[in-house]
This record gives C-alpha cells, structure tokens and sequence, in this order.
C-alpha cells in the first residue's frame, strides 16, 4: 500500500522525494512479507527465520543507501526492483513448500488459490516494469495486486473454503464482462474515427468499478424513493423481514404461530389474525390460535373445496379485493363472462369473510403442499397491497413452512428413536414379565374352584382374568416394537371387510347397530390380510367403545378418486382405495386429534395407548395412510387409503350406481344397512 500511496503523490506533485519514499517503502516489501507468510503458514516460523533475518538486514543497508546522494541513478533502482521481486518469489516458495507439507485437501486448494494469484501479480508488475512492447501489463499487474490483497484479507477473515471460491468465482466474472464491455467500447471509439491509443486499460478499471458498485446503487437508488413515498409500506417490509427472522430461530410450530400473532396484531395493527394448521391426516385445519373476532375452529379441506382449488392453481397470497373487482359490475367478470368462474370467485370471498379477513397466505411445502392458512384483516387494504409487500408476506410464508417441515422431521427422527428404546425394551420385558405370568396363571388354574370356596373362587377368576390382560398389554408392546414382518400379497379389500365384520358382529350389544356399504368392483390391493383385519378390528372396538345407547357404527369401502384434489402433497395421489369406520358418539376432542396416534397415549381407563398407533404402523407398512375426521358431539371417521393394484379392463362396464352423499361434505351421516343386530 505504501508503494501505491507513494507513486500518487509522486505524480500528483512531481517532487523526488516522494519516488524516494516509493524505493524505501519497495526496500522494506521482502522483510515485511517475509514476516507475514511465516507466521500465516506456520505456527512458529523457523523455516523462515534466516531469510527473515537476512532480508531484514539487507533492508536496513538499503534505506541507509537510499539516504546518500550516490543513490540518484538507475543502478539503484534496478537494486531495489530485484531485491523486492526476490523477497515475494521466495514468498512465493514458501508457499508451494507448505502446500506440500500439509494433508489437509481443503487447506492445500486454498494454498494453490493464494499462490497463483500471487504469482499472477508479481509476474505481471515485474513484466510491466521491464523495457519493451510490455510495458502494458505493469498496469494489468497493479490491478492483480490489489486483487491479491483483497484476496488475503479476506483469507484472514472467511476461513471457509467455499466463501473464497464463490469471492474468487464472482471476480473472474467481473473481470471477463470489464473486459469485454472495454473491449466493445475501444471498438466503437475505433470504428467512429477515434485514435487507437485510447487507454483500454482506464475502460476497464472504470467497467471494472460500475459492475462492483451497479447492484449497491442500483439497490439504494430504488429503496431511497420508496422510503419517502411510502414510509408505511418500508416500515411494513421492514418488520415483515424482522418477523422472518425471528421465526427462522423457533423449532415449535405453535411458538411461531404465536410469534406471527403477535406481530400482525400488535406492530402491524391488523384487525384480525388467525392461523390454521393441517391435522394430522391432511382433510381438514385446526385453527391454532387468532388474534381480534374468534374465526371459526376448524377449516375443512373438502367442504371448501373451491378455495383450497385456488389456492393449489396459484399457491401465493390471495386477496379479497382481488375477486372483489372480478366481480363487479353486477358479477361479470373482466376477463371471462363464465358463471362457473362467478360461483368460484363467490365462495372464496365467502370462505375469507367466515375467517374475518380480506386476505390469506399459504404455508406451501416442498411438494406443493399446504402445511396451514394465514388469514388477516389489514385496516388499510383499500389501498391494496403492492407486489413487494406481497413478496414480504410469502417470505414469512416460506420461512413458517421450513418450521413446519422441520418439527415434522424432527418428530420423526425422535419416534425413530423411541422405536429403536422400544425395541430393546421389548425383548427383555418378553422374558421378564411372561415367565412370571405364565407360572401365577398357572398355579391359579392349578387350584381347584370347588375346593376353595365360593369366595376364593372369584379371586381365582380375578388373578386368571388379569393376567391375560396383562399378557394382552404385552403383546401390544411387543407388535408396536418389532419390527414389520409379513408377507404381502394380492387380496381383495371387500372380503377382508367381511370376514372382519362376521368377527366383530357377535360381540355388539343389541343396543348398536352395525351397518356396511362395500363398493362394488373394488380394485384389489397388495396387503397381508390378518394385519389389515387387526386394523379393522381395533377400529371397530374404539367405536363401539365410544358409541352410547342406540349407537351406530358404519363402515365403507369406497374408491378414494379425490386425493388427487384434496390431498396433492401426499405420496397417494391417485389408484388408491379406501376404508372408512365411522361411529356416532362424542366424538374426539381438538387437543386431543393431534396425539390419539401417539404411543401410550389415551383417553380411557384401563387403555394401554398403542392400539392406534399399531393401526398406523401397519397401514403405513402397506404404503398406506389413516386419517380421522371428528366433531365433539357428532362422532368420529377413521379413513384408510391403500393404493390400489390396475386392474384388468372388463368387457361390460358395472351397472351404475346412485349417487350417494358424502358424509364430509353434506354433514349427512348414512348409515345403508346390511349387518344389523338391535335397533336404534
């Protein structure tokens, strides 16, 4: 740097001096390198030391020398000149000695980076200096070295080699669009009758410099007028980036829904903020909390079709004023006069006036997924919305959905865990725990009834009615923990429905009815037929378990044509099939939907927990999913889907069948009967 500052001012003035200063500063260059490169290669430069040692004292008799008045003349400046280009090869030397030395791939390639570039500018300046056609290149070299400085310091302050590849990448770049951009320049300046001196390098530094400094003025030039037209709007985007930051450190999903709660309602004064969150099968939302007017509690996916159609056709931030406008005029729209586009832009509206809002942000996920719903009110919407602040608003939309997928994961990666503890529970609690059993079991059995009195009796029935309990409660453990094992095969799902129902039937009280709808030509599935009929049969239970007196249970087989529609980020999209049983008790309360396939989670007294979440584990091993719908009060649906095996094409098409309503979406609760036993 001193070279520089000195060669500026001696140009700038004219004065000797300063050339003086330029030799003394070229006179001390190898100690100080010298100095530098031993300590940045090494931790202890003894390697370094005797040339440090030598060029210092060499150092020091020159600058003596350049005091004296016999130091005015060429000699000494082809002295200096050498004596400096010798100290930064034998850097240079240095460099390539520890880049043998060490193992390190990642240190060596930065290593080779560092000495090419500083090869590059010494080369360059020392060919510049020279007598000749190449006296050129001495700028082009100045230009380098200033490179590999910046290079340097930026070595000292980004370790990582990546951050260096990408600086190292963007400056070739930069220098390969100046040089061209220059070259054009002296062209047209040669072609219009220009003289062909022109400075190409002067064109280049000054390309050079634009291209550095276009983005950051162009950045600030565009964010000044926008600031003094509209401090609100910056302010807004100003806090709606500090809103994405601040969610980008939560991991639960509620915390930062909360957190956007806060911010729209409080610092951006909206007058009504709601979130929902997709339930764990995907059909409906919950809502997870709001800020203003109460919204409704649950969003359903199938009974408001229209709008979540709009919301996969263009999965960014939809606006009431939006359809608003399109509706205009008496309900013709701008761009098409189609009823059917009129009836979708009515519901949407609908659907956002439900939630006391005017607008509504996805949580889209990496596979076109809706993770949840962002709705609010915004006291000035008659002004609209601009197109930064709606790209502020899907920034947060974005951030919220990586929190969602990450907690999701990380739930994962933990059930993973719990499985794998289970697992080695397991084997022990086999032993430990039957073997007891099975010896109380049996001396009880062993006693006779007769024998030991009425009284004693009973107890005896009690300690051989509890131990197969227990048993049971085992064998529950041991199915949830090791690992899937069955053989898949190609079976029809109506006959596994059947022989489930003939099993289930003799224990309901006549005080339920049992009734079933089995589609005809159902596509037949790749399953094993004992585990789904365990499925079915713990489902069946749990319903009539929940069902009171005059109680009804149903149960569906159906083909599942709307997952395409409804449920695009599932890995079922078409070709699957589905089962449903549907109870009409009380039904399962919100807190309680997001845990009932949790493990050891449950509602009932003597319950182990793991019924549910053995129903999942086997339906998922089927390359399946089970989902439940449920209201407080108006029972629960449990639904699984199964992909379905292409079936065959036939020669006459199936009879067609009466429509029938779907339960979701009338609200309706059919119950066609074809096992009964009791009436309602």
């Amino acid at each position: 740097m001193m070279h520089f500052l000195a060669a500026f001012f001696h140009r700038l003035s004219g004065r000797a001096i300063w050339f003086q200063v330029d030799l003394a500063a070229a006179s001390v260059l190898p100690v100080s390198s010298l100095l530098f490169f031993g300590n940045f290669l090494w931790r202890e430069p003894r390697r370094v030391k005797p040339f440090l040692l030598a060029s210092a004292a060499l150092s020091v008799c020159l600058i003596l020398f350049l005091i004296t008045p016999w130091s005015q003349n060429d000699i000494t400046v082809a002295l200096v000149v050498g004596y400096a280009f010798a100290g930064l090869y034998l850097c240079a030397a240095f460099i390539y000695l520890r880049r043998r030395e060490i193992q390190s791939s990642r240190e060596r390639t930065w290593l080779r980076y560092l000495l090419v570039v500083l090869l590059a500018a010494v080369t360059f300046v020392g060919l510049g200096i020279l007598p000749g056609p190449l006296g050129f290149l001495r700028s082009w070299g100045d230009l380098v070295a200033i490179f590999f400085l910046y290079f340097i310091s930026q070595s000292l302050v980004k370790y990582r080699l990546l951050d260096l590849q990408e600086m190292l990448g963007r400056g070739l770049v930069l220098i390969a669009v100046s040089l061209i951009l220059a070259v054009v320049f002296w062209v047209l300046v040669y072609w219009t009758g220009g003289s062909a001196d022109f400075p190409l390098f002067h064109i280049f530094v000054g390309a050079f410099v634009i291209l550095i400094l276009f983005e950051p003025v162009r950045d600030k030039l565009e964010s000044s007028p926008r600031r003094l037209l509209s401090r609100e709007g910056h302010e807004v985007r100003r806090r709606l980036e500090e809103l994405r930051r601040d969610i980008a450190t939560r991991f639960d999903p509620r915390q930062m829904c909360e957190a956007i709660l806060d911010a729209m309602f409080q610092t951006l004064r909206q007058n009504a903020v709601s979130i929902y969150l997709q339930d764990e099968g995907g059909a409906s939302y919950h809502r997870i909390g709001f800020r203003g007017p109460e919204p409704p509690e649950r969003l359903d996916a199938a009974a408001q079709r229209t709008f979540f159609e709009q919301l996969r056709k263009t999965p960014t931030v939809i606006l009431a004023e939006t359809f608003e406008q399109r509706l205009a005029d008496g309900g013709v729209l701008a761009e098409a006069e189609s009823p059917e586009d009129v009836r979708r832009a009515r519901q949407v509206l609908e659907t956002l006036a439900a939630h006391k809002a005017g607008a509504c942000v996805p949580f889209v996920g990496q596979k076109n997924e809706i993770l949840g719903l962002w709705f609010f009110q915004d006291p000035s919407a008659a002004e609209g919305f601009s197109t930064v602040e709606i790209a502020s608003l899907m920034a947060v939309a974005e951030q919220a959905a990586v929190v969602i997928e990450n907690s999701r994961v990380l739930a994962r990666v933990r059930e993973r865990d719990r499985l794998a503890v289970l697992g080695q529970m397991a084997a022990g609690l086999a032993h430990e725990i039957r073997n007891p059993l099975g010896a109380i079991k049996g001396a009880a059995q062993y006693l006779d009834p007769a024998a030991v009195g009425a009284d004693a009796s009973e107890f005896l029935r009690i300690i051989i009615q509890e131990t197969d309990r227990l048993n049971g409660v085992v064998d529950q453990f041991l199915d949830y923990a090791r690992p899937f094992k069955a053989t898949l095969s190609v079976i029809d799902l109506n006959e596994v429905v059947e022989h489930t129902l003939k099993l289930f039937a003799p224990t309901l009280p006549p005080s339920v009815t049992l009734q079933s709808e089995l589609a005809p030509d159902l596509p037949r599935i790749e399953g094993n037929a004992p585990q789904l009929t365990q499925v079915l049969l713990n489902l069946l239970r749990n319903a009539l378990e929940a069902s009171s007196e005059g109680g009804r249970i149903a149960v569906r087989t159906a083909k599942a044509r709307d997952l395409s529609e409804f449920w695009a980020g599932s890995a079922l999209r078409t070709g699957a099939v589905q089962v449903e049983v549907q109870d009409t008790g009380k039904g399962i309360r919100p807190e309680e939907m997001e845990k009932i396939f949790v493990p050891f989670f449950t509602t009932k007294e003597r319950g182990t927990g793991l019924g549910l979440a053995i129903c999942q584990r086997l339906v998922e091993n089927h390359n399946g999913e089970i989902r439940v719908v449920s209201r407080p009060g108006e029972g629960a649906v449990f639904r699984i889907f199964l992909p379905a095996r292409a079936a065959p094409e036939t020669a006459a098409p199936p009879a067609p069948q009466q429509p029938k309503p779907d339960a979701q979406e009338s609200g309706d609760l059919p119950f066609p009967s074809s096992h009964d036993r009791g009436q309602p």
